[in-house]
């Protein structure tokens, strides 16, 4: 898995890269106001900048890559056309894997030069991912750190996963972060998690990095007791669970749509090895920062050198989360 995380790394970063000059050549800025044909071009036009160098960067590989997800698709939704996405089938060779990719996660901060945008692919066995399915675009999870497999469950009532948190760590209520979408779809979950006294943290977009950092070992990495909640992005839920299988992190999801009757059919419950089926050390996940993200892993975003650009990338696999800065020339 050396040499694929080698080229898997290289492919996020200049993906990374292309995202981040286009951001500097078009001169957006935070204080830039869009309209809604405006604010779709822009995205379309970032994530097909995106596409475009990942397609390249994947060209070469001497492995073959299935995708088998990628971000964009539920965008039909939302705005009646899909965003570029990246499918298909890359590379050469005897060695086979799967991956879901988002090439710009945290497209909406993207287009206005914002912290949180980065490049992510997932990795695992060949045959051992969950597909996107045709019909949802939703799926509805629950991370949390390894101390908690086992313990809690996407089943039990939130206040009972809650006190499991409490009991297993022996901390106060107010010392659990519970991270999740801001979403009329998880108001149960949000009301639950503010009658027992958590540190409720809602969040507008993007619930892939804080669901990596809710996977982590609070006791190995430092950084507080993270839980992830509620109703997000089928994509980011698959590449979540990759790390979370990475990790042996707590970790149960379904899946999940604004029709009632198809949600009805996704009413079982899939464990981490029911969405991520294959061996625990095929998965990678390779995450490269566009713009800083300052929130959950004080990422820096790419920066330009005198003869190239320096990128920060986070990788997850069953060795760890690693944080590591290249340049390319």
């Amino acid at each position: 898995m050396n040499q694929v995380k080698k080229y898997i790394t290289r492919v996020t970063e200049l993906t990374a890269i292309s995202v981040a000059r286009l951001i500097k050549e078009k001169g957006f800025t935070p204080e830039d106001f869009l309209d809604e044909e405006e604010s779709k071009a822009r995205e379309k036009l970032i994530d097909q900048t995106g596409v475009d160098a990942m397609y390249t960067a994947l060209t070469d590989i001497p492995f073959v890559l299935e995708v088998v997800g990628s971000e964009g698709r539920k965008h039909i939704h939302q705005y009646g056309e899909s965003l570029p996405t990246l499918m298909g089938t890359f590379g050469l060779g005897k060695h086979q894997l799967d991956m879901v990719n988002d090439v710009v996660e945290g497209s909406k901060a993207a287009k206005l030069n914002s912290p949180g945008a980065v490049s992510v692919i997932a990795v695992g066995s060949h045959k051992g991912l969950m597909p996107t399915p045709l019909d949802i675009d939703y799926m509805d999870k629950l991370f949390g750190p390894p101390q908690l497999k086992g313990r809690i469950s996407i089943r039990n009532p939130v206040e009972e996963n809650l006190a499991e948190v409490v009991d297993t760590f022996k901390i106060k209520p107010s010392e659990i972060n519970v991270v999740m979408m801001d979403r009329d779809r998880n108001a149960h979950y949000i009301n639950a998690c503010q009658k027992f006294g958590v540190n409720l943290i809602l969040i507008k977009a993007g619930d892939f990095m804080p669901s990596i950092l809710s996977c982590t070992d609070p006791r190995r990495y430092n950084k507080g007791i993270y839980l992830i909640m509620g109703i997000g992005g089928f994509e980011e839920g698959v590449m979540a669970v990759v790390a979370a299988k990475a990790l042996g992190a707590a970790c149960e999801t379904r899946g999940w749509s604004a029709d009632p009757e198809i949600t009805k059919r996704y009413s079982k419950v899939w464990s981490v090895d029911e969405v991520v089926s294959g061996k625990k050390e095929d998965c990678l996940v390779s995450i490269s920062a566009i713009t800083d993200d300052n929130k959950w892993f004080n990422l820096s975003g790419v920066k330009s050198k005198e003869d190239g650009y320096e990128v920060a990338t986070l990788t997850v696999d069953d060795n760890g989360v690693k944080l590591h800065k290249q340049e390319h020339h």
